[in-house]
């Protein structure tokens, strides 16, 4: 589906709105809900950011696993790197918000929203492609002059923390502790390394 919004052409793919059905029916912990709000306020964070600053997207895609906005290449690496934090930004907001609401009616219920806010601000500043950590770390060295320099340096720290998750997840799974989710994310930050480099 294909609509536009404010000179923004939006696409949302039809398997990015069955995987959502489906992860709403089958949740059972009450989480993915919350989830899908954390990841939605942090998209709407960026975009906030990027209209503040009159760089608004050319495109959003909703495809599984994938938010892509696209925008005009910019030279202004210091909107680039708030642009880049603004979303993680919303999400730590929101955890203190409703970590204060849960620390006043001591609802363990607002306690789990909190943190997967948490989560999810946090895991977006990894510092490698793909990521809003990556976007950033890009951001400052580039803002120095040398764009080739920050992609061979983002690519080797994208590279090296994807070697030390999965050596997590190998070392996890040779103590009898096999967590299938470390191997994805490791998987996720190798394919980001490959591709968007």
């Amino acid at each position: 589906m294909k609509l536009k919004f404010l000179g923004t052409e939006i696409y949302v793919s039809f398997l990015f709105v069955a995987v959502i059905a489906l992860l709403l029916a089958i949740d059972k912990t009450g989480l993915a809900l919350p989830t899908l709000f954390a990841v939605t306020m942090h998209e709407l964070g960026h975009l906030f950011a990027m209209w503040l600053f009159e760089s608004g997207p050319k495109s959003i895609r909703l495809i599984p696993a994938s938010v892509q906005i696209t925008r005009n290449i910019s030279t202004q690496y210091k909107n680039d790197i708030i642009i880049a934090i603004m979303g993680p930004i919303v999400n730590v907001v929101l955890f203190f918000t409703l970590y204060i609401n849960y620390l006043t009616f001591k609802n363990s219920t607002v306690l789990s929203y909190a943190l997967i806010n948490l989560i999810v601000g946090v895991f977006n500043l990894i510092p490698v492609t793909g990521l809003d950590g990556g976007t950033a770390l890009f951001s400052i060295i580039a803002k120095r002059g040398d764009v080739n320099k920050a992609m061979l340096t983002l690519k080797i720290i994208t590279l090296s923390i994807a070697s030390a998750v999965l050596f997590l997840a190998v070392s996890l799974t040779i103590r009898g502790q096999l967590n299938v989710s470390v191997y994805i994310v490791a998987i996720y930050i190798f394919i980001s390394a490959l591709i968007k480099i």
